[in-house]
């Protein structure tokens, strides 16, 4: 398990009244830019990406930037989160810009370095997760990755004994209700039982919604995982450290 935190039993004392009040027995968490920095890492080996092609084969770096990030939303929509898709969009890249020396493939080397990063844990994450406990909660982590990866983040941030049930989906496709409702079965909830929290408007907002969870809703870094209507009673934050302070805001 994580390190013990300091005890704070005021603050666990009204969680529980909050969440005992409202029915709500379990929390349920997106992984990826919700408890941990994921979106920053990709910004990151893309812009370095970026840097090194635009220079070694004389492109304006703000456009390449700019063309790459739009290739990679488009292969997202078609192949998920595979880390396979991005040799479709070094093939895209080189096919875009008549690359013929063989410098934009070849650097897809940089842009794996996105799985061998370990992520930051967004402020909050370890005193909310013992509090949610302290309170009696159960807690699962619903996420849409590769496996191994999604593994490695977990064992590289010691956060896996927080959870009662982990659930992966297939990266190959997209996170949706079905994902859900297996975790709440596998927790023994109902989804009227359930928090759920998330950066996906459609992966998790929606689908959370129309299974009839409660939501709290944290605006991902990614555009595409902001497109749609929220809906109505959705609590929104702006960091997972006011996840406590926003449960009032429930109904």
């Amino acid at each position: 398990m994580g390190m013990i935190l300091t005890e704070r039993p005021a603050e666990v004392l009204n969680t529980k009244e909050v969440l005992t009040r409202l029915g709500i027995k379990g929390i349920l968490y997106d992984l990826d830019d919700t408890l941990i920095y994921t979106a920053e890492i990709f910004g990151r080996w893309m812009g370095i990406y970026a840097d090194v092609i635009a220079r070694e084969i004389g492109l304006d770096r703000e456009m390449f930037y700019t063309t790459l990030s739009r290739i990679n939303d488009e292969e997202y929509k078609k192949m998920g989160v595979s880390p396979l898709r991005w040799n479709m969009v070094v093939n895209r890249l080189e096919e875009t810009f008549g690359d013929e020396t063989g410098v934009i493939v070849g650097g897809l080397d940089i842009l794996l370095n996105i799985y061998r990063t370990v992520p930051r844990a967004r402020p909050g994450l370890l005193t909310t997760l013992q509090t949610m406990r302290e309170a009696g909660q159960k807690q699962a982590l619903i996420t849409h990755a590769n496996v191994e990866w999604t593994d490695w983040k977990i064992d590289s941030l010691g956060i896996r004994d927080w959870f009662d049930t982990i659930l992966i989906a297939d990266e190959n496709g997209h996170k949706g209700a079905e994902h859900w409702t297996s975790a709440m079965a596998r927790s023994g909830l109902l989804p009227r039982e359930c928090l759920v929290v998330g950066d996906n408007l459609n992966g998790d907002v929606i689908p959370a919604a129309t299974l009839g969870a409660r939501r709290v809703w944290m605006p991902s870094p990614w555009s595409v995982y902001r497109d749609g209507v929220v809906p109505e009673g959705t609590v929104q934050i702006g960091e997972f450290d006011e996840l406590l302070g926003a449960l009032d805001r429930l109904r």
